[in-house]
């Protein structure tokens, strides 16, 4: 075969072509693909006849064409061409996926057309742009039942959620997934796809056999219609979408049936809607019908099977869909061309994922009513379009056992439907799908956990069509496997199944950061669980932002983020805590902080100022800002912080918190944040730009939880610099001999931080009755983690109680492999009152250590806590 252009007769006539050329002819390469879609039952998945038959076939149409109308069909050779400008996408009922260059033979069968050929020879043929044609079409279906949209079943969507093919709008909801599928990875089905984006342009359907011969659809046909197109366009985010309908006139004017006339009658009404006004067209299809003799087939419902009828439906469908856009346009409606977010990056999250998980808001009384309700507001509330792509069901959708195979199963009470229909319909709504799991052998509500189950966990997420995975890590200190060999576990199950899967690390922050957790996903978890408090909400945002989780020499984890290696504070408790100005100061610190967003608010009863938060979208900007920086704090002195983002705009994002009881005025200065001179200053919440300040800004008189946001600077400058990232040798082994904990600094710390060189109250360091020069002094309980680099070979330190501590008290000095995951002890002194314990032990090869001290309000000293490399 060979490709045919957008002149048909290019093949023909290269001389038109160098013409075209020499004349400067316009090329498509870097334009937006025009994507329609196409719809409908088995006319529309199409059986026009190639090659079958006497007369009226393909081929005999072809060679019966005296004024070449459909040369074009075929090559030079006499083999069906193909365009190398229109793609196509189809789904039917034979269950069979076809994708390719536009051509014949993607009718039902590989020998029949539909309505597809002739569309996409017209739009292609109009259009500069690559057009992409997805038809999903089955046969035997109504849109009183099988496509009936949510919104024909009453004011709350379906009342459960199709999971059967018999079930009340199954194929709708599989229309819809099938096609948010496809432009999620339109790389795939648009050859050279450059990243140049798409417009939604248009929807064509030819559908209506069973509505006619049905009296009970028949009667409401035209009131299902009406919602049809209403959903249409609100589950695809299209509100003036051009949509162009073909009646079902498939016996032609002959036709006198009461049920057809009125099936006819119904589909031309679209247009006397007064808001389908010039975007709705209905293309009355009797006069393309070819009587039964000149025909393949006397099977009149299938057009007699002829392929002219096919030809003549899809050229008339596409001349309309042009006239509609003809008449958009010159009212200035437009359709937004939209970005593929997965086009060309290597990430999964080339920015922090937004999205809602039930936790927060139900926990585990969560089932599949409450998930479609929180799907259809995702969409009706504008937060799909702001950006909240996944829906995430966390713990105890599944039921108490596995199946005879071993696999999980739904809770069958909760979500009747099973796990894969629950995907189907969070995907018909352009959302992603996300779902809990654990990597202990129970969840933390005792459920089943995936630990010896991972592949075929995997395996099962993969078929129902899992997007993000949440893994816990409740019970799974008894795996006997570190964190690096559970997750390289997880991470090689999900690369089998060939889907791509988010993995969400959710470890109570055990260091992921520092431990490489972004070899394994792509978010990690860095606190312990938020609660409905702002002071939970400002305990975790330190544990990504400040020194809650690490050495303050850092400035917060800044260093260890950026796409698909997110610091994940845990997820958003914005409408659940006490106030709007503390739902806002969260909703803040998240952003500039470039953490996930994650709602946790039951969004069945969000009132108007919290969902004005979650949509506010110059402060959703900031964290989705392109450089993907997370913002680190510069001030923080008596309650008062300051924390800045550089952007990729040449501008900077700073956040100015109060966190104390009193009213307070901060200033940020310049040099803080890396500007200087005269800048803009623009007040985020209020989207109104404050004016040129030059040297500083001050915010006066912020009461208790009260801050500006702020973007300072001007765009389309040179880029903002943010820190510099603290060198290697300051916090890893690196050196030959000895190098004492206390010279460098600790990734991971978990409690009470440790004081160096010094016992915790500040007081000279001493085991045993002799002073010690180095070491570290200790309150219980203290978790620290060390970056060895597999460069020591021994551990040597002295240990015991310091004076400070209670009388009769004991303590228990422990060293652990990398963390407390996997239960790896190398040391134990055992519970300790008085005394000392010498420490030597063999740590070779060792990339992480950790040093714990337990007990009750007790101190006690690593004297001269040291490694040795040869």
């Amino acid at each position: 075969m060979i490709n045919q252009s957008k002149n048909n007769y290019i093949n023909k006539l290269p001389l038109l072509l160098i013409l075209a050329l020499c004349l400067g002819l316009k090329s498509n390469a870097h334009q937006p693909i025009k994507v329609f879609i196409l719809a409908g039952q088995s006319n529309m998945q199409g059986h026009g006849e190639m090659e079958k038959g006497v007369k009226g076939n393909l081929r005999w149409l072809i060679n019966n064409d005296k004024e070449d109308i459909y040369q074009h069909l075929v090559d030079e050779h006499g083999e069906w061409s193909e365009r190398d400008d229109v793609f196509i996408f189809t789904w039917d009922k034979f269950d069979t996926i076809k994708t390719g260059k536009l051509s014949a033979g993607y009718g039902g069968f590989d020998t029949t057309i539909g309505p597809e050929l002739g569309f996409g020879h017209v739009t292609g043929n109009h259009y500069e742009n690559k057009v992409l044609l997805i038809k999903t079409s089955w046969g035997g279906k109504s849109l009183a039942v099988d496509f009936r949209p949510p919104s024909a079943v009453g004011e709350s969507g379906y009342s459960r959620i199709p999971s059967q093919p018999k079930d009340t709008g199954y194929y709708y909801v599989q229309m819809l997934s099938t096609v948010h599928k496809v432009l999620d990875n339109l790389q795939q089905y648009v050859p050279d796809y450059q990243g140049e984006g798409y417009e939604l342009a248009g929807f064509g359907w030819h559908q209506g056999w069973n509505d006619r011969v049905t009296k009970t659809a028949n009667k409401y046909y035209e009131e299902n219609l009406v919602h049809f197109i209403k959903d249409i366009r609100k589950d695809l985010g299209t509100p003036t979408l051009p949509f162009v309908i073909a009646t079902t006139g498939m016996k032609g004017w002959a036709d006198k049936d009461p049920r057809a006339i009125s099936l006819m009658n119904a589909q031309m009404a679209m247009t006397n809607y007064p808001e389908f006004k010039d975007n709705v067209s209905v293309v009355d299809t009797r006069d393309f019908y070819i009587e039964t003799e000149d025909s393949p087939s006397k099977q009149f419902y299938h057009w007699n099977r002829n392929a002219k009828s096919y030809l003549l439906i899809g050229e008339a469908l596409g001349q309309a869909m042009i006239d509609l856009k003809k008449k958009q346009a010159a009212t200035n409606i437009h359709q937004e061309i939209r970005n593929v977010p997965s086009y060309d990056s290597k990430y999964l999250t080339p920015t922090p994922p937004m999205g809602w998980n039930s936790w927060n808001a139900f926990e585990k009384e969560i089932d599949e009513n409450k998930i479609k309700e929180i799907a259809d507001i995702m969409v009706s509330s504008g937060m799909r379009d702001a950006g909240y792509k996944y829906l995430v069901l966390d713990d105890a959708w599944m039921a108490s056992e596995r199946n005879e195979k071993g696999q999980l199963v739904a809770d069958s009470i909760k979500f009747p439907g099973g796990m894969k229909a629950i995907g189907d319909y969070i995907h018909s709504k352009g959302l992603k799908y996300g779902i809990y799991e654990c990597r202990g052998d129970l969840t933390c509500q005792n459920l089943p956990g995936s630990f010896e189950h991972e592949q075929t966990d995997m395996d099962s997420f993969a078929e129902w069509g899992v997007d993000y995975i949440k893994l816990d890590a409740c019970f799974a200190r008894k795996n006997g496997r570190l964190s690096t060999e559970d997750l390289d576990v997880y991470h090689k199950a999900i690369l089998k199944t060939g889907r791509p899967m988010v993995l969400s690390i959710s470890d109570f922050g055990s260091g992921a950061w520092a431990w490489g957790g972004k070899n394994y996903g792509q978010l990690w978890r860095t606190s312990m669980d938020i609660y409905p408090r702002i002071q939970s909400v400002y305990r975790c945002a330190e544990t990504s932002g400040g020194n809650g989780a690490i050495h303050p020499a850092f400035k917060g984890l800044w260093q260890f983020a950026g796409p698909d290696s997110w610091n994940d504070p845990d997820m958003l408790q914005v409408g659940n805590l006490k106030s709007t100005i503390e739902d806002k100061a969260h909703f803040s610190l998240w952003s500039i902080l470039a953490a996930p967003i994650m709602a946790g608010n039951d969004l069945r009863s969000m009132s108007d100022e919290v969902k004005n938060i979650l949509l506010a979208s110059e402060v959703i900007a900031v964290n989705q800002d392109s450089r993907a920086h997370q913002g680190f704090k510069v001030y923080d002195k008596d309650s008062l912080e300051i924390y800045n983002k550089p952007l990729s705009d040449g501008t900077t994002a700073v956040l100015m918190l109060n966190k104390g009881e009193k009213r307070s005025d901060i200033t940020v200065l310049w040099d803080q944040i890396g500007v200087s001179g005269p800048q803009n200053v623009r007040d985020l919440w209020l989207g109104k730009d404050l004016g040129k300040f030059n040297g500083s800004f001050t915010a006066k008189n912020l009461g208790k939880h009260e801050h500006l946001l702020l973007k300072i600077g001007t765009i389309g400058s040179t880029p903002v610099a943010g820190p510099t990232p603290v060198a290697e040798e300051k916090y890893t082994v690196t050196q030959e001999g000895t190098t004492y904990l206390s010279d460098i600094y600790y990734m991971l710390k978990k409690g009470n931080a440790p004081v160096e060189d010094k016992n915790f109250h500040g007081k000279p360091l001493k085991v045993g009755g002799k002073k010690y020069e180095k070491g570290l002094g200790v309150k219980s309980n203290s978790e620290v983690m060390y970056r060895l680099n597999g460069k020591a070979q021994r551990f040597q330190a002295v240990v015991s109680l310091d004076k400070n501590s209670p009388k009769g008290a004991s303590g228990r000095f422990q060293i652990m492999v990398e963390e407390k995951f996997g239960g790896r002890v190398i040391f134990d002194s055992g519970n300790i009152k008085k005394g000392k314990v010498n420490i030597d032990i063999d740590v070779s090869g060792l990339d992480f250590i950790l040093l714990d001290f337990s007990g009750k309000k007790v101190f006690g000293n690593w004297g001269d806590a040291k490694v040795i490399s040869e």
